[in-house]
């Protein structure tokens, strides 16, 4: 038999000459140049949007030399996710959640929510898993903490993603509490923010900052002001988180799982704080 050539074997090998044309090729270049133009719209809109909370300073006659908006956004949300996660831990039954999680097969939002908290101060991997789990299970503060922690990264595409997911929980969690039910139609439609604030990132953060400092405020004695506290997690807390064994799963990589040694330090530090 005679061997075959190159060009023959390459010219059989042009299997999909004849299945793609120009049309379809015009059509995938139009897919690509929609996804790029909506990632750079949306980080637009996010640049928009923190542009208006500055704008009162500049009609007040406020100093318009400022620092680079890009540049104190990211380290903003930090702050934000920070100050944010500390309310969550000193809820007075967080131990109790803690506890729950550690014993039981079933989880609770809340108990996910104060978890991936404590991993987060304390700079451990798979806070993002737990507030995922939470967001996902319907929890608004989840959510927020999710949009604070993209966009502390810069992952702006992801922190719309999770302000919009906020939004509607947050929405959601206000028409149970008043008893509507009309859930079909406010499930599947956004909230709208034309012509109010209520359901802004920034607002959602303010409210709900309020809401849990007024929570510690009357539930215990932990701190006064828990944000005024340099360092939210007490020496034996930290070993504690630091000390948690993990779990290793193919899609999430490793995640940590909490102790009852855990529940332990976080209720023996409430009860030591000031």
């Amino acid at each position: 038999m005679t061997p075959r050539s190159l060009d023959e074997l390459l010219a059989e090998a042009e299997i999909l000459q004849d299945t793609y044309d120009d049309e379809d090729n015009a059509a995938s270049r139009l897919r690509i140049e929609r996804d790029v133009a909506d990632t750079w719209w949306r980080s637009a809109l996010l640049l928009e949007s923190s542009a208006q909370q500055v704008q009162p300073w500049l009609q007040d006659g406020g100093p318009r030399v400022r620092a680079p908006l890009c540049a104190a956004q990211h380290e903003r949300a930090g702050r934000d996710l920070r100050d944010l996660s500390t309310l969550v831990i000193r809820d007075s039954r967080a131990a109790d959640h803690i506890a729950l999680l550690a014993q039981s097969c079933r989880i609770e939002p809340a108990s996910a929510l104060i978890f991936a908290c404590l991993l987060h101060l304390a700079d451990r991997e798979g806070a993002q898993f737990w507030w995922q789990f939470s967001a996902g299970a319907g929890s608004s503060t989840a959510a927020l903490c999710l949009y604070l922690m993209h966009l502390q990264r810069g992952e702006l595409r992801d922190a719309e993603h999770w302000a919009t997911q906020a939004a509607c929980l947050a929405r959601l969690e206000n028409h149970l509490a008043s008893g509507s039910d009309d859930l079909p139609s406010l499930v599947s439609r956004p909230p709208s923010q034309g012509s109010t604030t209520w359901y802004t990132p920034r607002a959602m953060i303010t409210r709900t900052m309020a809401i849990l400092h007024s929570g510690i405020a009357a539930g215990t004695s932990v701190v006064d002001n828990p944000l005024n506290v340099a360092e939210p997690l007490c020496r034996s807390l930290a070993v504690a988180v630091q000390r948690l064994e993990t779990k290793s799963d193919a899609d999430y990589g490793t995640i940590p799982r909490a102790s009852f040694e855990l529940a332990a330090r976080l209720e023996d530090c409430a009860e030591s704080s000031p």
